[in-house]
């Protein structure tokens, strides 16, 4: 929450600020808030398939110290913007995000039972957003009779940066005294190569090929709320004289629909399994497609490449813009949680390399859409995100009926009889995957009674 609080902030008026930066100096690129971002998932994407043994070697704890450490160098380059330390930071806090986020989900696993695993991923999700409800606040006050522009002329945004940088490094100091994890899946004497090779395994199995198109979608989704979208808000100019101050509203709005989300499958926890972890994705993926549609309609299709005065097919409505944000947050924590789920349940003994693919396959999708930002028309990024979330809406109901279908969650339980957890297994003579239904290794697959 400390982290995040300081760094979703931050993120969330990035390519703004660097474009006011631009306009003062001349001396940064106008999309280099873009281009960061897209090297930031580039090595993001690239460290999720490498990293797994460092982090089953360092444990899940020091994983996420080293991920907040890459965090902070990252931050304090914002006071003295320039387009190497943005750079070489952005690919820094690539790999910095990797152990930050896959320790964060092995951390989950091994302290989570099958009574607790729908309650925990929702609180862990709850938690982390309250971060950005709390920035959203933050830079509402920020840019009460200000806006970005007239703060960067100022120099005034560098105290802002100093304050986030604080909080981060407290975040960090925070994690450090964090427990060991209550349960530590026994280690197999494996190499580091026979842990690379696991993932890669893993990664060619049926289920988690389904998966990968959730995944996919998760990373265009959050790309899409966390800066694209606040770039659209801010370069439309109808929507009033300060839209700094918007900004600031629809991050508190998109918050407001994450934590509602969390706090909604915190309560409701286990008993969520009724309605079925598909059938509720299938319900975030309406609920988004039905936002992107309506954003199209009320916001002109140039708005995340220019300030524009330019219209959609309606005149461009606050009300709409605030309502929209609350539900791509809304979507997106359902999503999350689901997909937390769906991980802790099949690759509880797995759960490191299983987290690295998620995050392997959305930084996939975020460099995608941060890559073609400076291209893409508002309406070519809502065309591309509503595929995705139709096919993954199908995906969903498709893995849970032939994979997932279980009801239990393993790590820590004694009566596994009813199923099996998805495992790998690494032996001299190869390495095989069994789940539930099938049993595969490279070049068989084979149905068990």
């Amino acid at each position: 929450m400390l982290l995040f609080f300081a760094y979703m902030s931050q993120e969330f008026i990035q390519e703004p600020l660097i474009e006011a930066e631009h306009a003062k100096t001349g001396l940064i690129n106008p999309h280099a808030g873009y281009h960061s971002f897209a090297i930031l998932y580039l090595f993001f994407t690239i460290s999720c398939l490498l990293i797994t043994p460092i982090v089953e070697l360092i444990t899940a704890k020091w994983s996420m110290v080293l991920g907040f450490v890459a965090y902070v160098f990252f931050q304090v380059g914002f006071a003295y913007l320039n387009s190497v330390y943005l750079y070489t930071t952005s690919a820094l806090l690539g790999v910095g995000a990797s152990f930050l986020w896959v320790g964060q989900g092995k951390y989950l696993t091994e302290n989570c039972t099958g009574k607790t695993i729908e309650r925990n991923t929702a609180l862990t999700w709850l938690i982390f957003k309250v971060s950005l409800l709390g920035g959203g606040i933050f830079l509402f006050f920020m840019f009460q009779n200000t806006t970005i522009a007239d703060m960067v002329q100022t120099g005034e945004y560098k105290n802002f940066v100093y304050l986030f940088c604080a909080i981060s490094s407290l975040g960090c100091l925070n994690t450090v005294f964090l427990p060991q994890s209550a349960h530590i899946p026994d280690k197999k004497e494996v190499t580091f190569f026979q842990t690379l090779e696991a993932t890669f395994i893993l990664m060619r199995q049926p289920p988690m090929l389904l998966l990968s198109i959730i995944f996919l979608y998760t990373g265009f989704s959050r790309s899409f709320w966390i800066a694209i979208y606040p770039t659209c808000i801010k370069f439309t100019s109808r929507l009033g004289g300060n839209t700094s101050k918007l900004l600031a509203i629809s991050c508190i709005a998109t918050g407001i629909g994450q934590i509602l989300a969390g706090a909604l499958f915190s309560v409701v926890g286990k008993r969520a399994r009724l309605l079925g972890k598909d059938w509720i994705c299938v319900i975030a993926c309406v609920i988004h497609l039905s936002t992107f549609a309506t954003i199209c309609l009320f916001f002109p299709s140039d708005a995340p490449l220019h300030p524009t005065e330019n219209i959609g097919f309606f005149e461009p409505s606050v009300y709409v813009a605030i309502a929209s944000s609350g539900l791509l947050g809304f979507g997106d924590a359902v999503i999350q949680t689901q997909v937390y789920s769906y991980l802790c349940d099949g690759y509880s003994e797995e759960s490191s390399h299983a987290f690295a693919l998620f995050k392997f396959y959305s930084a996939i999708s975020s460099t995608v859409a941060f890559f073609i930002s400076k291209y893409f028309t508002l309406t070519g990024h809502l065309v591309l995100y509503g595929t995705f979330s139709v096919l993954s809406a199908i995906t969903a109901v498709t893995a849970q009926k032939m994979y997932f279908h279980k009801k239990q969650h393993f790590l820590q339980e004694k009566d596994t009889t009813s199923s099996k957890p998805i495992k790998i297994q690494i032996q001299e003579s190869g390495s095989t995957i069994s789940s539930p239904v099938y049993s595969f290794n490279a070049n068989v697959i084979k149905q068990e009674n």
